[in-house]
């Protein structure tokens, strides 16, 4: 059973966001579907996307800055995926602050607090078959854009 959903910022996320379980949606304000995601605390997780730390993403042994597959993240996957991610915005997603910038400036995020962590990763699911995410799954996958 869903308790609540809401539409924040970035910025909004210490002041609005609960620390219970729940689902969320990473959305341009354009409308483009970027991220669905679930965590037990929603305000820990989503603030760190939104700090998308350059020092979590590291480099595989032997690999290429260039290639996504040696690039893995250690605290946002999210981070990772902006990365590699090329709209032409104006924001240099290669760096920590154009990241930031860019989601504090450009998208907003959709929260459904739920009873359980469990019922979230339900919505999850039939989320990611319904909508087309142009970042999936809780990996270090990546798809092109």
């Amino acid at each position: 059973m869903i308790e609540r959903s809401f539409r924040i910022r970035f910025s909004e996320i210490e002041t609005t966001v609960p620390t219970a379980p729940g689902l969320y949606e990473i959305v341009t304000d354009e409308g483009g579907l970027l991220k669905v995601g679930i965590s037990g605390n929603l305000r820990r997780r989503l603030s760190q996307h939104r700090q998308s730390r350059q020092s979590r993403l590291k480099l595989k042994e032997g690999g290429d800055w260039s290639n996504p597959s040696d690039v893995m993240s250690k605290q946002s996957i999210l981070a990772k995926h902006l990365f590699f991610y090329s709209p032409a915005t104006g924001f240099d997603l290669k760096t920590e602050a154009g990241r930031q910038a860019f989601l504090e400036q450009r998208c907003h995020i959709l929260v459904k607090v739920t009873s359980t962590r469990e019922e979230a990763r339900e919505l999850e699911r039939d989320m990611e078959q319904s909508a087309t995410y142009r970042f999936m799954g809780i990996t270090n996958s990546f798809l092109s854009c």
